[in-house]
Parts: C-alpha cells; structure tokens; sequence
C-alpha cells in the first residue's frame, strides 16, 4: 500500500450501494482501466467510534485485505486494489457484481424455489470447500453477503469477519443473530460453524423467513414444500452441537446432489457412497446441473429496493451481552441434544471438541454476573455443560 498517489481521482465515484457497520461500498468508475466499473468499499472512521473500535476496524479491515489478495475462485468477489490516505482513510477495490443480494430477492420476490435453493448450496458449498482448504473460516455467510448474478451464479462478497483458523486462547466473538451457531457465541468458531450459517441461509431461501437465533431450522414445519431429505439436511446443518452436523462442505456437496437427484431421476449423478469424486468430475456435475439455470436469476437483473440485511456483531470475551447469553442458556434448556455431547472420532476431533466445551463452559461463567436469575439453576447448567453434573 502506498499513499503516493492521488487515488480519489483515479475514480469516477457514481454513487453509494451499501452501508454497514464497517463502511460504505461505492459504485465506481476506473478512469485508468476504460472506466471500468468497480466497488470501492471505504472503512468507517468517524468521529463516534473509539479508538479501541477505530483500531478493531482497522485491523479487521488490513485482514480482510490480506486473504481477499490470496484467493481466486469464481464464487468470490475478485480484488484489485487497495489504498490508505494520507489521513488515515482505508480503501479496497473489488470487481463490480451485477445483480442483487439474496436478502434483497428473497424480501422483494418471495422465496425461492426448492429447485433454485439447491442450485445455490451447491454453489455455496464449493466456494466454502475452498476456502476451508485452506483453513480459512467465513464466519459471516447470510443472504445479504450473497450476490446472485443474472447469470445465475453465487458471488460472495464480504470477507470482513473472515479469518484463518489458528489456535488461539482468547477470540473475540463476532456473530450475526440467526446464522451464527452457538459455539460462535462464544468465540469457537471452526469449518462447521459455516455449515450452520449455510443451512440458516437455505432455511431462509426456502421459507422467505429470517432464521430464529440459536434454534435450529425446519422448514417444513414453515410450511415451505420441500423434500424430507432437505428438510434433514438442513435441519442437521443448523444442529446446536457441531458433531451432529455434517462434516465437511464437501459432504453437504455430494448430499446436496443426492437431493437434486430426486428431484430429477433422469440426472446422471455418481454414486457418492464410494469413493470420493475428482475435482474435475464434480465441477462438471457442477456445471451440468447450472446449466438448467436457477429461475430466481431474473429478479437479478432487476434494478429491485434493496434490502439490508441483519450486521454482526463483536464484542470480546468480558463484553458478552446478556441477552445474548439469555437466549443461550434458553436454547440449551430447550434443547434436546446436549452439548455435553462432544464425543468420539480421532484425537484431533477430540480436542478440538474439549475446546470447544471448555469455551462454552468459560462463557457460560463469565456472564453469570448479568443475568439476575435463581444462581443454583446456572450453577446446575455450568456443570451439565462441563460434564460434572
């Protein structure tokens, strides 16, 4: 990054096209590039933050930087620059995506199709394989940071909460009411917390309904006319515990095949019980079943009243809200799989799962002091969640 430019008039600035708590994104135009059209998302720095927050920000915002500039894959948006002022103003340029959000399809054009909702987890589903390659953890995936394309393809666009996973003592909890799961709550986020977003956000195409906090989403008991084995997919997708949920991006892929094959017998799809596919092979599946094109397309190439979807939120570990961790401990009462339930699998999955109840257990202990209810109750929950109960 340089500020030996004059970056502002390499631009022609056309207009706003989203606000959020971590900036604005401008439409743009690259007076270097044959006006070609671009996004510039531009950081908040206003004066009502504090520094702490101002210094988060900036921090989120160099990370988001840093793993848009090693991806490059069809389903993300592609980077092209980045730039801070010289007084302290944080810019990143990005390919413009034509088309909408699906917060915005699905508040405008109702919800989408089965057939439609399927082609766009397969979309997902990829594009997180990818990303968890290379142990990289989204953490935000919802509706409004999906951009579907009036070619009918996926794009994910905001990479500002993602980041690589890593052994850490402390984490800081970012979360968004309703996709984020329950071990995000308390800042132990791994691949599966994806998954649960994933399947909240097709809970959400299929029923036109923004998914509850923390409850793990049926669709057919919305009403919405699905498949029984979509419906368990994606009710196993949003389970509490991440060991009762599928294992991998790639294991929702070759279920959601599956899926997509009863609905249309005639595909000619491989047997996923055996061996795992190539890349090649599944990417032509891939394409082969895009072609038939998603219906919901259309509402893409609509100029349609945008819709803002839910923001995340962060705060660290001495900082959770109360009612957050009310609406945890309501769940975990209601909840007919425990979480105390972390075992099996190799020594890896162990530990990892030791963690993450170690976390939860340490969150739980934490927000005791703001929740004004009956101690024992809690104190009885502490040791149910930690296994001494």
């Amino acid at each position: 990054m340089t500020s030996k430019r004059d970056f502002y008039s390499e631009y022609e600035w056309l207009k706003p096209l989203a606000e959020g708590g971590m900036g604005t994104v401008y439409e743009c135009e690259d007076k270097r590039n044959s006006r070609k059209r671009c996004a510039i998302k531009q950081m908040r720095s206003d004066d009502a933050r504090s520094p702490e927050e101002l210094e988060e920000a900036k921090r989120l915002f160099r990370r988001e930087v840093a793993i848009l500039r090693g991806l490059d894959h069809t389903n993300i948006v592609p980077f092209i620059d980045d730039y801070v002022s010289d007084d302290g103003r944080y810019f990143l340029v990005m390919d413009f995506i034509e088309g909408n959000n699906l917060e915005t399809v699905i508040h405008n054009e109702g919800p989408f199709s089965q057939d439609d909702a399927i082609m766009v987890g397969i979309q997902i589903c990829e594009v997180l394989e990818y990303l968890h390659d290379r142990s990289i953890i989204y953490r935000d995936l919802k509706p409004s940071n999906l951009m579907l394309t009036p070619e009918g393809h996926i794009i994910l666009i905001d990479f500002g909460i993602a980041r690589i996973l890593m052994p850490s003592t402390t984490a800081t909890r970012v979360v968004t009411a309703g996709y984020s799961p329950p071990e995000q709550y308390f800042g132990k986020p791994e691949p599966r917390s994806d998954l649960y977003a994933l399947g909240a956000t097709l809970a959400h195409l299929v029923t036109g309904v923004r998914p509850r906090p923390l409850i793990p989403s049926v669709p057919r008991q919305q009403g919405a006319d699905v498949l029984p084995s979509f419906d368990l997919l994606i009710s196993r997708l949003t389970a509490h515990n991440p060991a009762e949920r599928p294992i991998s991006a790639r294991v929702v892929l070759h279920s959601l095949f599956r899926v997509y094959k009863e609905l249309h017998p005639e595909c000619e799809i491989p047997d996923f019980d055996h061996e795992p596919l190539e890349s090649r092979e599944d990417q032509f599946i891939s394409q082969k079943i895009m072609r038939t094109g998603l219906t919901a397309a259309s509402s893409a190439k609509k100029d349609l009243p945008r819709k803002k979807g839910p923001e995340f939120e962060s705060y660290s570990d001495e900082e959770m809200p109360s009612s957050i961790a009310k609406i945890f401990f309501d769940t975990l009462k209601q909840s007919s799989g425990k979480m105390s339930r972390y075992e099996g699998g190799d020594e890896d999955e162990e530990s990892r799962n030791r963690s993450t109840v170690e976390g939860v257990t340490k969150g739980l202990r934490d927000t005791l002091d703001k929740l004004n209810a009956q101690s024992s109750i809690w104190q009885k929950l502490i040791k149910w969640v930690s296994g001494r109960g």
